[in-house]
């Protein structure tokens, strides 16, 4: 997978605007065929959404005047894109919720309910929660792309479910 975009933000809710377009302007400005697919666009936009939401509502991230969080996007082979929000909330991880009484925590229903795949990663200060899309367009020709970087999940199907 080949680096395409990365910003850091500090961790108040007024970014969140910002984090979509960010996203959605990287995306566009390396695979310019995607700014034709609605449906890509706005699967981006809402996902990124949800976990910068959550980066901020439940770490340290949004918590601490100097939190902080991270986005990056990569490109990779296959038309797959993957979206990484790491946060400083490494003491626990996400939980899906099914109360159907409650008014929000719907975030990750959405993004296993939307994203090819999904995860979270642990760090030594810190988190990674990604997901990656399929785009329908094909990747242009002749770009090299790394190898994906090794990965450990520590939710492999926990969050999945």
């Amino acid at each position: 997978m080949r680096l395409v975009g990365e910003m850091r933000f500090p961790g108040c809710p007024e970014v969140v605007s910002d984090v979509r377009i960010y996203a959605a302007s990287w995306l566009v400005r390396e695979l310019p065929e995607a700014a034709d697919d609605a449906n890509l666009l706005d699967n981006v936009r809402l996902l990124v959404t949800e976990i910068a939401t959550n980066a901020i509502r439940h770490t340290i991230s949004g918590r601490w005047r100097k939190g902080a969080f991270r986005v990056r996007m990569w490109l990779g082979s296959g038309g797959r894109i993957r979206v990484e929000v790491r946060d400083q909330g490494w003491w626990s991880g996400p939980r899906l919720r099914d109360d159907a009484n409650e008014t929000g925590g719907r975030g990750l229903q959405i993004l296993a309910a939307v994203a090819t795949r999904w995860g979270v990663r642990r760090h030594w200060l810190g988190r990674t929660v990604w997901f990656e899309l399929l785009v329908q367009a094909p990747v242009a020709g002749g770009t090299a792309y790394l190898d994906e970087p090794e990965q450990r999940d520590l939710f492999p199907r926990q969050a999945h479910a």
